[in-house]
């Protein structure tokens, strides 16, 4: 009984295109190439006009006392807007500081408490003005009539970020108030 020889479906020569094939595949090809130009040129020479531009950033934002929450001494929740207090650095939740008798406390809730009682049952409303290391928005606040930013340094709870705040502190400071008290002078 012979042996058959098992049939080759592929043969291992070289596929051989006509020019017609060379041409067409060139045509497809560039044609491709072409188009992605295009797309990036479109892209990148108006953006806005062809995918809409991102809404403005407001000028202010205000919430009522049911939509504020304390972020940390120096940030807010205004419904779903986060706003930093401008010119105005309290230290992080958690942070332990010590005072002039050498007790430790968490001065970053305090810095949080202070802020949650100036706001507490009180519309807020701040008048943003930019953004900060962060990317986020920034202003002056008022609940009830006391600005914020003022009160928290003139109040003891934050150090001064800006010239305008600098008096409070000092003051704060002389009167040993807040994070100053009994003497300390907390690092954060």
């Amino acid at each position: 009984m012979p042996l058959q020889r098992p049939r080759r479906i592929f043969s291992g020569g070289r596929l051989e295109l006509s020019n017609f094939d060379l041409v067409l595949r060139r045509g497809v090809l560039a044609g491709i190439a072409l188009a992605g130009c295009a797309a990036v040129v479109l892209l990148t020479a108006r953006p806005s006009e062809l995918l809409g531009s991102a809404p403005a950033a407001p000028d202010a934002v205000a919430a009522e006392p049911r939509h504020v929450a304390v972020v940390d001494g120096a940030t807010l929740r205004l419904q779903d807007f986060v706003v930093r207090l401008h010119g105005v650095a309290a230290p992080a939740r958690g942070r332990a500081c010590v005072d002039g008798q050498g007790a430790a406390y968490d001065c970053g809730a305090a810095a949080s408490a202070a802020l949650g009682s100036l706001v507490r049952d009180r519309r807020v409303a701040c008048r943003l003005s930019g953004h900060d290391g962060a990317g986020l928005a920034q202003g002056v606040c008022e609940a009830g009539g006391t600005e914020l930013n003022h009160a928290l340094v003139a109040g003891g709870w934050a150090r001064a970020e800006s010239p305008g705040l600098a008096a409070a502190e000092a003051s704060a400071r002389a009167d040993r108030l807040g994070l100053w008290r009994n003497g300390a002078n907390p690092r954060f």
